[in-house]
């Protein structure tokens, strides 16, 4: 019987040092080398994000948008947006242009029925008014000032 046991638990420890030296001898001689592997690690490493360290954030006032559903009923959406700018003079831009970029926000929401704008997903949202402002600012050839827009507020009525 001893022998038995003994004979199981040396295969067992047998087994786990082969598998585990084959598992080693995998991870650290299979590795890609030389142009090809330098280049497929690259791709594996995630990509340095630009430092947020001097961003601003510029508040908009909140925009109240009415929005007709399918039956002409009238809804309403309190939206309220920040501008991030990088520089003083961008978050200065970004405060003189205000009336515009409420209009741009406006008139991009305002032409949508309620369903369709209720429907939307916050990034999605975020996605066409940043599709709308850039097209208008391209438009009058005017720079973008900021360099991304977050929703701070969404509040459908």
């Amino acid at each position: 019987m001893k022998k038995i046991v003994i004979t199981g638990l040396v295969g067992v420890v047998l087994s786990i040092l082969i598998g585990g030296g084959a598992a080693w001898f995998f991870i650290n001689t299979m590795q890609p080398t030389g142009a090809a592997g330098k280049l497929s690690l690259k791709k594996n490493l995630p990509e340095k994000k630009k430092t947020h360290t001097n961003d601003m954030f510029v508040a908009l006032k909140e925009s109240v948008i009415t929005l007709s559903d399918t039956q002409s009923e009238d809804h309403y959406m309190l939206l309220a947006l920040t501008m991030v700018a990088e520089s003083e003079e961008a978050s200065k831009k970004i405060q003189a242009d205000e009336p515009l970029y409420q209009s741009i926000i406006l008139t991009t929401l305002a032409d949508r029925e309620y369903e369709k704008v209720r429907a939307l997903k916050i990034n999605e949202i975020k996605a066409l008014l940043n599709t709308a402002l850039n097209r208008e600012l391209k438009l009058r050839d005017t720079p973008v000032p900021y360099s991304d827009i977050l929703i701070s507020k969404m509040v459908f009525q």
